[in-house]
């Protein structure tokens, strides 16, 4: 066997998905993001997923790709392409139904992107040219990622706050320890898993998220006993397949 089969194999990978993402071969997904109490504004919410037309070919196992990406640092690419992909998308959307009121969209981004300076201007070109602004465009990032990467979070959404994009922090456990760097980075909503969370710590878990000024997501909510405690609980936003499916663009 040849010792060099498999990093060969990784390269050929790596160049595939980076001319993939420079001729269009991935697909936008979202889930919906559902109010569990009443809301201002009414805005229809959805976090934005992305995958591999290949994977549903069979010729990559899926969630395959985002590991070689990151192993070869094309993340900032996949993410950049995403923003492009979404306000093609919006564009579109406007030119049928002027008078649509664009959702909330969340855009989780990689550790890379967010070291990339560059990658603010890049949003901002968009959210001026594609009616992302107001409120449409936010960005998510894992409570470890924002913590690890706080002033580059910091830096990125000073620019973008200005423009009406949002900050959502997510993987938030309720522990009093991050309490003073969530206020820091000042998040727009901060997200709880619904799995794996004693129910009777779901209370002070929102008490937290509303302290930072942030309103409270509940995810991976996967049947009717725990939507309904979370209701009780106030939380002010539920995620999961108990709610809504994941579904293309």
């Amino acid at each position: 066997m040849n010792r060099n089969s498999e990093p060969e194999t990784e390269r050929d990978i790596a160049a595939r998905l980076m001319a993939a993402l420079q001729q269009d071969e991935f697909v936008l997904y979202a889930q919906s993001i559902v109010p569990l109490v009443p809301q201002a504004d009414g805005r229809a919410f959805q976090e934005i997923f992305v995958r591999f037309k290949e994977e549903d070919a069979k010729l990559l196992p899926p969630g395959t790709f985002f590991p070689v990406l990151e192993e070869c640092g094309l993340l900032p690419y996949l993410d950049r392409w995403v923003v492009n992909r979404l306000a093609r998308f919006v564009r579109s959307g406007l030119k049928f139904m002027p008078d649509w009121k664009i959702p909330r969209y969340n855009v989780n981004l990689s550790d890379e992107t967010l070291a990339d300076p560059k990658f603010g201007n890049y949003v901002l070109k968009y959210v001026n040219n594609s009616f992302l602004s107001d409120g449409a465009l936010g960005f998510e990032i894992s409570c470890s990622s924002a913590l690890a990467n706080r002033e580059s979070v910091r830096r990125l959404m000073t620019g973008l706050r200005a423009y009406g994009c949002n900050l959502t922090v997510s993987g938030f456990d309720g522990s009093e320890k991050l309490l003073p760097e969530l206020k820091a980075l000042a998040p727009d909503f901060v997200k709880m898993s619904a799995l794996g969370v004693d129910p009777a710590k779901v209370p002070e878990i929102n008490r937290m998220c509303h302290s930072v000024r942030a309103r409270s997501i509940a995810e991976y909510i996967e049947n009717e006993r725990v939507l309904e405690h979370l209701r009780r609980c106030k939380i002010d936003f539920g995620q999961g397949f108990e709610i809504a499916p994941v579904e293309a663009l």
